[in-house]
């Protein structure tokens, strides 16, 4: 928990202390996409902290059949989470977009599925001195031992990494509010729910320092 902690303190100073810090220049050009230089490949990671809610343990009582416990009691906790996605432009102009993600987290194994993005939401976003785009996210996947699924709703933009913005990759940054669920396979009445940040956690520290190379 010490360890979560430091971690969750980490990237609410990276979203909110820019005052103390002072924010940096927006870059010389502007970054942002035309229609027709979509890529077909976009790329992200992202750091997650959340905090969350699971069913307290239940416990049997003799001659008593079934558990017994309160249903309104409930472990609370927080969750820090990694990960990455790759997605490819299906309809829209590329705006609609699929493809596979992966997350490492504190609560369970690492889990992996398939992702649905709608980008352009609204078209033109401006968040961090990067002119960007909304996007919603819906994410469903598991292991062998629970079901997972993710809806996800923000900020992002390009990241041009390759010196071309009509390349056919992106690495994509932003910032989203998430809320997730989780399942155990054999039991669902094993389950959790947290509610978090996700951010792309270098485009986080590049703004905090200003570091005008990284532009």
């Amino acid at each position: 928990m010490r360890i979560q902690g430091f971690m969750l303190a980490g990237v609410l100073t990276a979203l909110g202390a820019t005052d103390a810090w002072g924010r940096p220049p927006p870059p010389d050009d502007d970054p942002q996409i035309a229609e027709d230089e979509r890529p077909a490949v976009e790329w992200s990671t992202w750091v997650r902290v959340a905090y969350g809610a699971a069913p307290a343990p239940t416990e049997a009582r003799p001659r008593v059949t079934s558990p017994v416990g309160d249903p309104d009691t409930r472990d609370q906790g927080w969750e820090v989470a990694g990960g990455a996605d790759l997605t490819l432009g299906i309809a829209k102009g590329g705006d609609l977009r699929i493809g596979p993600w992966i997350e490492a987290r504190t609560s369970s194994d690492a889990v992996a599925g398939a992702e649905i993005m709608l980008t352009g939401s609204p078209k033109k976003l401006d968040m961090f001195w990067y002119a960007g785009e909304g996007v919603l996210i819906a994410r469903v996947g598991g292991n062998r031992e629970l079901r997972t699924g993710a809806v996800s709703y923000g900020y992002r933009a390009p990241w041009d990494l390759y010196g071309s913005r009509a390349s056919k990759k992106h690495y994509m940054i932003g910032v989203r509010l998430v809320a997730s669920w989780t399942r155990a396979v054999d039991d669902p009445r094993l389950w959790s729910a947290t509610l978090g940040v996700e951010t792309e956690p270098v485009g986080a520290l590049r703004y905090l320092l200003g570091i005008r190379s990284w532009y």
